[in-house]
């Protein structure tokens, strides 16, 4: 597609690679370091140094397509698993210091609730429960 062709939503967007290895400031106003998702360890070593001068946006790092499939959504938000290398190594907690490989996560899960299925299960019936007790309750104002 060149520049004066018209561009439509479904087209596919060309990104340039550098562009998806930024890490930005905390209010995203700011490019503060880069990393290239090959090892975790060196993103913890350029988000220790970022931190020396500014606050670093966790929630926009780099590289984040690398969590395997089974461990976005409820498991991810559960154990806060931020992003991950491509050997499969993740930035996890609160805070985002922890580093554990994603089998080390599957285990976890394995051994408290017998799968990671049954884990979603268990966020989806407590939703669900969450969702009619407010429910109830906004019918009987």
């Amino acid at each position: 597609m060149t520049d004066n062709e018209r561009r439509f939503s479904l087209d596919p967007i060309k990104v340039d690679p550098s562009l998806r290895n930024r890490i930005f400031s905390a209010d995203g106003d700011e490019k503060v370091g880069e990393w290239n998702g090959e090892d975790i360890n060196d993103l913890v070593k350029e988000l220790d140094r970022i931190e020396e001068r500014i606050d670093a946006n966790y929630n926009s790092l780099p590289h984040a397509d690398n969590i395997p499939e089974d461990l976005r959504g409820a498991i991810g938000k559960d154990c806060s698993i931020w992003t991950c290398d491509v050997k499969g190594n993740c930035l996890t907690g609160e805070q985002g210091t922890g580093v554990e490989s994603a089998d080390q996560i599957r285990e976890k899960y394995i051994l408290k609730y017998g799968s990671l299925e049954a884990f979603k299960e268990k966020i989806r019936i407590e939703r669900e429960k969450f969702i009619a007790e407010i429910n109830s309750r906004s019918k009987h104002q």
